[in-house]
């Protein structure tokens, strides 16, 4: 009779312990904190947060060698980088430093200008893939991007280009302007071979040799009818 009983016992202590060994009712089992993932960074924000040590000063436009530097320090490649001229072609101080920054999700494009840098997110240029256009500088050992090239036997320039415009190769010799055929047609009536006065020149009152030329007067004195 008391053999079902110590059974029964057996039977829940090893349930206990079961429980124990999965983890379920233990002491030690303490509940997983929920995991706030964290919100992501945007691509302008983060080249703008690296530009920093570049702001603040509203005098100052800061050099593509600092730009360069700056953020290269921050991480990014030297393959991602572009910057406008420090002066202008002239020679004159540019009043904001532009700036490209080529991403995994497009080209941050932005410039710093009176110590405050702003910038937005654009898809690169069709062409060539870069970021800005123009006279632009890049960091020591980077090329420029050729773009695609001109189909051999097509007319199709690549994209981004206008069609029927050679990037490939050199203008042609221009053509040389026809010779004027109206110079042939240029008008003779200037003085007559005998010595006589062209026609349409105004000889009015004067007579030459007897025979007045066209204009003339005849020296009558008008007639005024009646006499």
């Amino acid at each position: 009779m008391r053999l079902v009983p110590l059974l029964s016992l057996g039977v829940l202590t090893i349930s206990l312990s079961g429980c124990s060994l999965l983890g379920i009712g233990g002491e030690d089992a303490q509940p997983t904190p929920d995991r706030t993932p964290a919100k992501p960074v945007a691509e302008v924000d983060k080249v703008v947060a690296a530009l920093k040590p570049l702001t603040g000063d509203e005098d100052k436009v800061p050099s593509t060698k600092k730009f360069f530097k700056t953020m290269i320090d921050a991480g990014y490649e030297p393959k991602q980088l572009e910057a406008t001229i420090d002066d202008s072609p002239l020679g004159n101080d540019v009043p904001s430093k532009m700036f490209g920054v080529k991403t995994a999700k497009g080209c941050v494009i932005g410039e710093i200008r009176k110590g405050k840098a702003n910038a937005e997110l654009m898809p690169p240029t069709e062409s060539t893939g870069s970021c800005l256009f123009g006279e632009v500088e890049r960091p020591k050992g980077v090329k420029a991007p050729e773009g695609d090239k001109r189909e051999k036997d097509g007319d199709s320039n690549g994209a981004g280009h206008m069609p029927g415009e050679d990037i490939n190769g050199k203008d042609g010799p221009s053509e040389s302007p026809s010779p004027d055929g109206g110079s042939e047609d240029t008008s003779s009536q200037g003085t007559s071979s005998d010595g006589s006065t062209s026609e349409g020149s105004s000889t009015e009152g004067s007579s030459s040799g007897g025979g007045s030329s066209e204009g003339s007067s005849s020296g009558e004195a008008p007639s005024l009818g009646g006499g």
